[in-house]
């Protein structure tokens, strides 16, 4: 399934190759705990006709990815059988390999977040891996629910915040749209039907950049240090608009 993933693709992730054989004996490899992941929304509880998410334990964020790819199968079935070429593989890859190698886990230490002693699926606040992934998982799935192809209206699905800094992410469609408009948009950019592989690449590399760049300035923000960096970026002004 992921070694028909286009190369060009992988790059903008930093993803694996895997012969198709070998996915579902590899899948803990590349993908831990990928089996044991929700892969529909009636995985998750539901309170008050919403579907609630805690992006912030490992196999329920990579869950959300699990859905994505499964509700995007449909945009990717003429290039290949299977879901082969659905190059969103990329965004659980990289995630995959941040939990392997111990970039989610508490950098600080003054907590068992991560830590095989501790919470192993504890996604910790404090690592940047983590809060920057969390951007590039919660605003494309939350842009997929927006558009309608999850199957769910845009207010049926909320996200736990963190334990702590739980202003510095959004977590529901209608505040991820406010933060970040321009972004949001380019990720429905990938759900046009008839775009053709070329075009969905071109998409995604646009909503993938996006996704870094005003996510970053965004929590760049949310600490306090917007004059630091509009002193030392003169340009910061314009980045800020095009990207949120």
């Amino acid at each position: 399934m992921l070694s028909l993933l286009a190369p060009s693709a992988c790059v903008l992730v930093g993803c694996m190759f895997v012969s198709s054989a070998e996915v579902f004996s590899l899948s803990d490899q590349y993908l831990p705990l990928w089996n044991e992941t929700p892969g529909q929304f009636s995985d998750y509880s539901v309170e008050n006709g919403k579907y609630i998410i805690d992006p912030w334990v490992y196999p329920k964020r990579m869950g959300m990815y699990k859905i994505l790819l499964n509700k995007t199968a449909n945009y990717f079935e003429k290039f290949a059988p299977d879901n082969e070429q659905n190059f969103l593989w990329g965004l659980p890859l990289q995630h995959g390999w941040q939990y392997k190698t111990g970039r989610l886990v508490d950098p600080t230490r003054m907590t068992d977040c991560g830590y095989e002693s501790g919470d192993r699926l504890c996604i910790s606040v404090d690592s940047w891996w983590a809060d920057m992934n969390y951007f590039l998982c919660a605003l494309p799935f939350l842009a997929a629910v927006d558009s309608g192809i999850m199957g769910i209206s845009s207010d049926q699905v909320l996200l736990l915040p963190p334990s702590k800094d739980q202003t510095k992410f959004c977590l529901n469609v209608s505040s991820c749209q406010s933060s970040f408009p321009s972004t949001m948009r380019k990720w429905n950019h990938l759900q046009s039907p008839s775009s053709s592989f070329k075009d969905l690449l071109k998409y995604l590399w646009e909503a993938h950049v996006s996704t870094w760049i005003s996510s970053y300035l965004y929590l760049i923000r949310q600490i306090n240090f917007g004059l630091i960096y509009t002193f030392l970026f003169p340009n910061i002004s314009l980045l800020i608009k095009y990207y949120i």
